[in-house]
């Protein structure tokens, strides 16, 4: 589904490589993402996996003397195994690929309909487009809420920028005893001018509103913030600041 959703132009272009479905028990089903390769490793079990191992290794045995040679010589043919199926793992995937696209497709037609029939939000008269990319997502809020790593990558393919997240203790005063944790993200943007950046603010404070409601816990509080993103700038041997610097001071 993400990869539908954030690369469409790359359904029929993707390789992949399976990497078995003993990784699903502690990781995300996405092992990694090559973009130069076009490659993407799953825990998932490819066709290779439905063969009985024996069928395909031979001996297995590596006990004895020559135990370690034994070992690498399972491993190297089950290396050329993977390879051997990696074009019908590619094209199993690719396949799927596309039943997901056309389900998405089929979504997307009722898309308004179902996020105000059971979400009560109206894609129609949203006209932030930030946030009307993130609420065709809203049918995962309750499975990503509080993922705070995933909702960075997603603000960064949003904004298609890097983000920069910290985690705080938040407190409308300096005198209370009770303090709730705190998530913040910096958009790291190049190039904002001052216009800019007062329009990109307005927008994000939206998305910040949009994020608290749907994907961030109730106890927690979520800020966004906008940070032109470029290398110092000097003057006579003298820092500059511009208009969203930030000065901290280490004692």
């Amino acid at each position: 589904m993400l990869l539908n959703y954030f690369y469409p132009e790359l359904e029929n272009q993707w390789t992949v490589d399976n990497k078995g479905s003993f990784y699903r028990n502690y990781n995300h089903d996405i092992l990694a993402l090559y973009m130069d390769e076009g490659r993407v490793d799953l825990a998932r079990d490819g066709f290779l996996k439905l063969l009985p191992e024996g069928l395909l290794t031979g001996e297995t045995n590596v006990r004895g003397k020559d135990a370690a040679e034994k070992l690498k010589e399972v491993e190297r043919r089950m290396h050329l195994l993977r390879e051997a199926f990696l074009p019908l793992d590619t094209f199993a995937f690719h396949r799927r690929l596309r039943v997901e696209r056309q389900l998405s497709e089929l979504l997307n037609d009722k898309m308004e309909y179902l996020l105000k029939e059971y979400f009560g939000f109206d894609l129609d008269a949203e006209k932030n487009p930030y946030v009307r990319q993130l609420a065709v997502l809203l049918p995962f809020a309750k499975s990503w809420r509080g993922n705070l790593g995933m909702l960075r990558n997603l603000l960064s393919v949003i904004f298609a920028c890097e983000v920069k997240m910290t985690q705080h203790m938040y407190s409308d005063s300096d005198t209370t005893k009770h303090r709730l944790p705190l998530v913040r993200y910096d958009l790291l943007i190049k190039g904002l001018d001052a216009a800019a950046y007062r329009k990109m603010r307005a927008d994000v404070l939206k998305v910040a509103d949009f994020f608290t409601e749907w994907f961030i816990p109730m106890d927690m509080v979520c800020q966004i913030y906008v940070k032109e993103y470029h290398h110092p700038q000097n003057l006579n041997n003298r820092l500059v600041l511009n208009y969203n610097s930030e000065v901290e001071q280490h004692i």
